[in-house]
């Protein structure tokens, strides 16, 4: 079966290229590109597959299309030379602590990582600690393969204390020290090798781990796939080992369909493939206890009390959510490619209407059912975090979206940019909220990859928009102050995202230069809620209804009808404006004129370095770099060689 998935994957492989060659030879075959954004397809298809249309970052493409932006090439490229790259600190394995501290670290997992995790029994996890003590103050002979869980257990039990100050090893000492158990049968354990896969996937998020989370969480679903775990069957007579099974495969399942988003990588299995259900929502104690009486997992019945979490529950809400976002992903995949095969352009916005309703509606629905959980006793558990993921997946629907709808110019409609510039500072905003969460939260290169590419949708949309409400202009450019802000706390958990930061601060200066240049010393630290320009929840905005669903019901006054844009030229066909020249000035915030070119007289001289000045593929490798850095290879030292200027 594994021949055939690759012989298959294969095989769509080279039809795909194929059909990109036919793009590149034939650029009319994309409708939706404007005409300046179609010199550089070849390159891009080479380089990443995250640069599609519909793959949520090739809008960007639009914003680079001026030739007044293309000067300080030297500049620009000496701040991206000197940008610092990954710390090459080699951390020295450390040996397993004492049967009290290996204990604390496993309740840490289990209280934290487990809660949203629950790939291992945590009976399993003490019957570990039993082995390795006996029960003794002293570890006592143990096998390598108990050793090398134990040591990953501690690793990722040590990420929160020891980011917080309250643990003073350093998590990649132990994740080094469990690679020194590995043996020759590492992947022929069944299950185990499954188990063991995921805790290295686990850690990778937080870590560097020295290779590819993508190509690991791979190797876990072939595993998954030879084991028959896609395919639900029973371990007859064991209620719990087939709670364990499903629960591996969801695991693997909920990794693998975000990081294969996050790249825009084809998933390992399709949805249509699988057939094994989800566990069901009871303790471990309750299904063991069944055993006696209850035939199969299917049949077992129980009653689930609202908002009353147990073993599953986090678990179930965060796989539901995986579900949407493979849901997104294939249908901007159908959608890329219908729109590719349509000649009418003025069928276009009705399709994107309806896949936008579709998942706005899926999303509204997720948050609607997730549970109230009265006292949260981590992140996982928390409104807040659900608040922060909705926003997330709703502005990765209008990246999408935005990639594909017919343009002017390069630029998108007034009405959709808008609501994509809320939704982008809507998500920096809701990630700054749980950050106030000190206690409880840390910081993820998924996180990171989250908020630079928001920042970018607002650097878009402030850049290209023909006119932009003062209240949007001040919230923009308080935004991304606080966006900074963040990226740079992250930094300093996460010192190989320096040279990202880096990037994006060369960003930041120079759109800030361009836009408003009569505001250049802003306060660093910045107000919560109306002083931004919005308020926390987002649900007023310029005295319009901006509700977070952003259902079909409740989006602004100019796109209530969004079931009828689809006849509406004027949300997709956007005439030429007259100059908007400068807003209130007791505000000092200029709005971009229509040409997009109002660039000050002290900017023209080219003594700073214009973030426009990046040519199509630099941008597009950088996502395609910022992609590998979370869910690829950070220590790779050639992801940064794909740029061109």
């Amino acid at each position: 079966m594994i021949y055939e998935l690759e012989r298959k994957e294969q095989e769509l492989s080279n039809r795909l290229q194929e059909l990109e060659s036919i793009a590149v030879t034939d650029p009319s075959t994309v409708d939706t590109s404007s005409p300046d954004d179609r010199h550089t397809v070849r390159s891009i298809a080479a380089s990443s597959p995250a640069t599609r249309e519909g793959a949520s970052l090739s809008f960007i493409a639009h914003l680079f299309s001026d030739a007044n932006w293309r000067k300080s090439h030297a500049t620009l490229l000496r701040t991206l030379a000197d940008a610092p790259g990954t710390d090459e600190v080699s951390i020295a394995p450390c040996s397993l602590p004492s049967a009290v501290e290996t204990q604390m670290l496993f309740e840490k997992y289990l209280s934290w990582a487990h809660i949203q995790n629950p790939f291992l029994l945590r009976r399993s996890i003490w019957a570990l600690h039993q082995r390795l003590f006996n029960g003794q103050g002293t570890s006592a002979k143990a096998s390598s393969h108990d050793l090398f869980r134990a040591f990953m257990i501690c690793a990722i039990g040590a990420v929160l204390p020891y980011r917080n100050k309250l643990h003073h090893r350093h998590p990649e000492a132990y994740y080094n020290a469990a690679l020194q158990h590995l043996g020759g049968d590492f992947l022929t354990r069944g299950l185990d090798s499954v188990q063991d896969l995921l805790l290295i996937c686990r850690l990778g998020i937080y870590h560097p781990i020295g290779t590819s989370i993508w190509d690991v969480v791979r190797l876990c679903g072939r595993l998954c796939i030879e084991l028959g775990l896609h395919n639900g069957t029973d371990v007859r007579g064991d209620l719990l080992q087939t709670q364990l099974r499903r629960r591996v495969f969801w695991q693997f399942y909920l990794i693998d369909r975000y990081s294969s988003t996050t790249l825009d990588r084809p998933f390992l299995i399709d949805d249509a493939d699988i057939e094994t259900k989800f566990p069901v929502e009871v303790s471990d104690e309750e299904l063991e206890a069944a055993s006696q009486n209850v035939q199969s997992l299917d049949s077992f019945s129980y009653t689930r009390e609202p908002n009353v979490q147990n073993e599953m529950t986090v678990f179930f809400i965060s796989v539901r959510l995986r579900q949407i976002s493979s849901h997104i992903q294939t249908e901007f995949s159908k959608l890329r490619r219908k729109i590719s095969n349509t000649r009418s352009k003025h069928l276009l916005a009705g399709h994107i209407h309806v896949v936008m309703t579709k998942l706005f509606r899926e999303l509204k629905d997720w948050r609607n059912s997730n549970p109230i959980i009265q006292e949260p006793s981590c992140l996982y558990e928390t409104q807040e975090w659900y608040d922060l993921l909705i926003a997330r997946e709703r502005l990765s629907v209008l990246r999408r979206a935005i990639d594909l709808v017919p343009k002017v110019n390069g630029s998108p409609p007034k009405e959709i940019l808008t609501v994509f510039l809320r939704s982008a500072l809507e998500t920096i905003e809701k990630y700054h909220i749980i950050c106030q969460k000190r206690e409880m939260m840390t910081h993820t290169r998924s996180y990171f990859h989250m908020l630079f590419t928001a920042a970018l949708s607002v650097m878009y949309c402030i850049s290209v928009s023909k006119k932009l409400t003062l209240e949007d202009m001040r919230a923009s450019h308080q935004g991304l102050l606080r966006c900074q802000e963040l990226l740079n706390s992250v930094a300093r958990q996460l010192p190989d995202a320096k040279s990202y930061v880096s990037v994006f601060e060369a960003l930041h200066r120079d759109v800030s230069q361009r836009l408003w240049p009569n505001v250049p010393n802003m306060p660093a630290s910045l107000p919560v809620g109306p002083a931004m320009g919005f308020s926390n929840d987002m649900s007023t905005f310029n005295g319009r209804s901006f509700s977070p669903d952003l259902g079909t019901n409740t989006l602004p006054n100019s796109l209530g009808n969004m079931p009828d844009f689809s006849a509406n030229r004027q949300f997709f066909d956007q005439g030429l404006q007259s100059r908007s020249g400068l807003m209130d000035p007791v505000s000092q915030f200029a709005v971009p004129g229509q040409d997009g070119n109002d660039i000050s007289e002290e900017y023209q001289d080219g003594s700073s370095v214009n973030w426009a000045l990046l040519n199509y593929d630099s941008l597009w490798n950088m996502e395609s770099a910022l992609g590998q850095y979370v869910y690829g290879d950070p220590t790779n030292p050639s992801v940064w060689d794909g740029f061109e200027f």
